[in-house]
């Protein structure tokens, strides 16, 4: 059985999907998911699942939850009363989530070697399903959506910095190349894959995805890059007489000079 937050709001046994209802009950559910086993109290629920609360929120918020209680029956998985709240009778380690942050944790342990860090935090990836709570309205469940998204667009940038130090840029690159456009803000993220490809000796598509960015950023919020994803830029002009034509440096080489 498990509990997943990291895309749409599901809860899996076995390879069957449990009917959950309409959003607000699934916002219901994941309101108590993100604090999975611990109590959490009538006005922080009603807050996460109403921005502005009807007038009869508490009963609504009685009804969902005797309709999940109903729904997970025979799951393994519980809603209990606690301490003048609900909680979510259930291992965390159910909850995609949960397991996300601990595994993204252990990877960050500077006693780990690269080869485990970067095991620790595949396992981490293959947990991502999407945009956390899709389809899960509200101001709350935007800001955990964003707060988680940035933890994973840390864990990918840890992972990619792992494998380019274990000389694996084609990695990096093939797992870089579709996750950069789907978050074109996150310039770590452009900058890992820069460095993939130019210890592939791709430089010229390196200045090509540098230019996007760019071109992204103006457009939308009249910006420039920030001054680490310009000096990788500048580093690869510098490397070769003619990026756009030809390879910058030999495989390895570029990143060894930028991050020692």
């Amino acid at each position: 059985m498990d509990v997943r937050l990291l895309g749409p709001v599901e809860v899996i046994v076995g390879d069957r999907c449990v009917p959950l209802g309409p959003p607000q009950r699934r916002a219901v559910l994941a309101a108590l998911a993100i604090d999975a086993d611990r109590p959490v109290s009538l006005r922080t629920l009603i807050e996460r699942v109403w921005d502005d609360p009807p007038d009869r929120a508490t009963d609504s918020l009685y009804a969902h939850i005797t309709r999940l209680r109903q729904a997970l029956t025979a799951t393994g998985v519980s809603i209990e009363r606690r301490n003048g709240g609900y909680a979510l009778d259930v291992d965390p380690e159910r909850v995609d989530a949960y397991r996300f942050r601990r595994l993204a944790k252990q990877a960050q342990l500077r006693a780990r070697d690269d080869a485990a860090r970067t095991r620790l935090l595949a396992e981490a990836m293959e947990l991502w399903r999407g945009a956390p709570l899709t389809g899960i309205p509200g101001e709350w469940a935007a800001r955990m959506r964003y707060g988680i998204e940035q933890q994973f667009v840390g864990a990918v940038v840890t992972w990619a910095q792992a494998h380019l130090r274990l000389g694996r840029p084609d990695i990096v690159v093939t797992e870089l190349t579709p996750l950069v456009p789907r978050y074109p803000l996150a310039e770590p993220l452009a900058s890992m894959l820069m460095h993939g490809l130019c210890a592939l000796g791709r430089g010229a598509e390196a200045v090509a995805l540098y230019a996007r960015l760019r071109g992204y950023l103006a457009d939308h919020l009249g910006i420039e890059p920030g001054p680490e994803l310009r000096a990788l830029h500048l580093t690869i002009l510098r490397a070769g007489k003619d990026p756009l034509t030809r390879p910058v440096g030999r495989p390895g080489l570029l990143y060894a000079q930028v991050t020692g």
